[in-house]
């Protein structure tokens, strides 16, 4: 069984969240990743090391193998690619991947920016290109590297994604990867200038990068990406969401949670649940991105979670989306820690 909280990094190079997990307050959280971690394999012998130093694509590796396990899922560690070979209804192969900040930026943890400073017509443009470089890279890695290995061949393809690109990165909740994948995007901006009934929403077939460039999106939109049978998205499998699974009710915390809008509303129902009160599933904010020109669809039944919300695209019809009512769209954490 993996050691995940022995220190084998260097104090200086251990990422700031790993060193504060290291706080015996912090026990219960630890557990929830050693659960996460219960039958996992370190197959090149880098993976505590990576997970004490990079933290985040480690313990988005770990969450969906603990999401895997929720849902009964057999995975195969014996190979070396891609992460997750594994058996639900069918057999599929599962690559992790994170969005990462650009080189030289602030990243979501230990940042000095104030969320009342955004623009967030800017915000989700950048979401959106950081999503599509990290799948425009599992992608290309598929179709030199995977794809022709005897495990791989005649298997759907997933690419689990999560977002840690940017301070207020889980603010993003889904616009920037229906954006990628489906070429649409929600005006929230103007929704809200308008004053508007409906959430106002339009295809988009670029976002700009720079000035010279551009970035294509509406990934599923066409079957050229049919390799890709579907995506795994979460903003929300942070930090957070270890807290909100830990068993200690005694946590000075408060949780502000977003859910889908009741009735007619467009507005998000907002609720505010001490710790000792609040309870998280693993799979809450969890989405399934299907592609329709996949050449190896799922079904809703492979990822078939009472928790999830699960995406299916019409080029005619648009995009239907079964969810449960009061599916997670953001959490946010107020706590206070002693020192």
């Amino acid at each position: 069984m993996l050691d995940l909280f022995t220190p084998i990094a260097k104090d200086e190079k251990q990422h700031p969240l790993f060193k504060m997990m290291l706080q015996e307050q912090f026990k219960p959280e630890r557990d929830v990743l050693t659960s996460w971690a219960q039958g996992f394999k370190d197959r090149d012998g880098k993976f505590t090391y990576e997970f004490q130093t990079t933290f985040e694509s480690s313990m988005w590796e770990l969450y969906l193998y603990a999401f895997l396990k929720d849902l009964g899922a057999q995975t195969d560690f014996s190979h070396h690619a891609p992460d997750f070979v594994t058996k639900l209804d069918r057999h599929i192969t599962l690559e992790a991947t994170i969005a990462a900040p650009p080189q030289g930026e602030e990243a979501p943890v230990g940042h000095t920016q104030l969320f009342a400073q955004m623009d967030f017509a800017e915000f989700n443009q950048q979401s959106a290109i950081r999503i599509s470089n990290s799948l425009s890279s599992k992608i290309k890695k598929f179709r030199t590297s995977y794809s022709d290995l005897p495990h791989v061949k005649n298997k759907p393809y997933v690419i689990g994604l999560a977002s840690f690109d940017r301070p207020f990165s889980h603010f993003a909740v889904n616009r920037g990867i229906i954006a990628v994948l489906y070429g649409l995007y929600v005006d929230e901006e103007t929704t809200i200038a308008m004053g508007a009934n409906e959430l106002i929403k339009y295809p988009v077939e670029a976002v700009v990068k720079n000035e010279n460039a551009s970035i294509p999106v509406g990934l599923f939109t066409s079957d050229e990406y049919k390799d890709v049978s579907a995506v795994i998205y979460s903003s929300l499998a942070t930090w957070g969401k270890i807290r909100a699974l830990a068993d200690n009710p005694d946590a000075m915390s408060v949780y502000h949670t977003f859910h889908l809008p009741k009735g007619d509303s467009i507005m998000p129902e907002i609720r505010n649940t001490i710790k000792a009160e609040y309870k998280e599933e693993i799979a809450d904010g969890l989405h399934i991105l299907h592609n329709p020109f996949a050449e190896y669809p799922l079904d809703v039944n492979t990822f078939n979670h009472a928790r999830v919300a699960q995406y299916f695209f019409d080029p005619e019809k648009g995009i239907n989306v079964i969810a449960p009512d009061d599916f997670l769209l953001l959490r946010q954490l107020n706590s206070f820690v002693t020192r």
